[in-house]
């Protein structure tokens, strides 16, 4: 059903006022990391990045690219030791909870097509530029 729940508890506060602090730093570090990734996977034809706009600046909460081999792929890299996520897997248009207004794949054909292609790889402020560096690899490895 449609909803939302935006609540915060108190322990939740407590633990997000600690780490506020940390937040600029942490931003800059997932920006960064994305920025490499970027780079690293430009030449991959088989997969789409993220686009960062000029004059943005994106925090990567998540780091998602685009491939038409998905579910292979993680699996691929979960026998290399990394793991990866599909982060919304049904577009919107095409949950449950809508679908008492009857839309088609035709109706948002990109959306339909995207939400079978999306794959999260390891994002985080920590990541450092070797494991940045062995997921791009593994990814190249599993397209040659």
């Amino acid at each position: 059903m449609e909803g939302i729940n935006s609540r915060m508890d108190g322990l939740q506060a407590a633990i997000l006022g600690v780490k506020l602090k940390y937040i600029d730093r942490w931003n800059k570090a997932r920006h960064n990391n994305a920025l490499i990734y970027n780079r690293l996977l430009l030449d991959i034809t088989q997969t789409t990045t993220p686009k960062i706009r000029d004059n943005s600046f994106h925090v990567f909460h998540l780091y998602i690219i685009r491939v038409e081999k998905r579910d292979e792929l993680a699996i691929f890299l979960k026998s290399k030791g990394i793991d990866t996520g599909i982060h919304y897997p049904t577009a919107l248009p095409f949950m449950p909870a809508y679908s008492y207004l009857g839309h088609k794949p035709s109706d948002f054909p990109v959306a339909h097509q995207v939400q079978n292609e999306i794959l999260s790889l390891p994002m985080f402020p920590e990541l450092n530029d070797d494991q940045i560096n062995y997921v791009a690899s593994s990814i190249r490895e599993f397209f040659k």
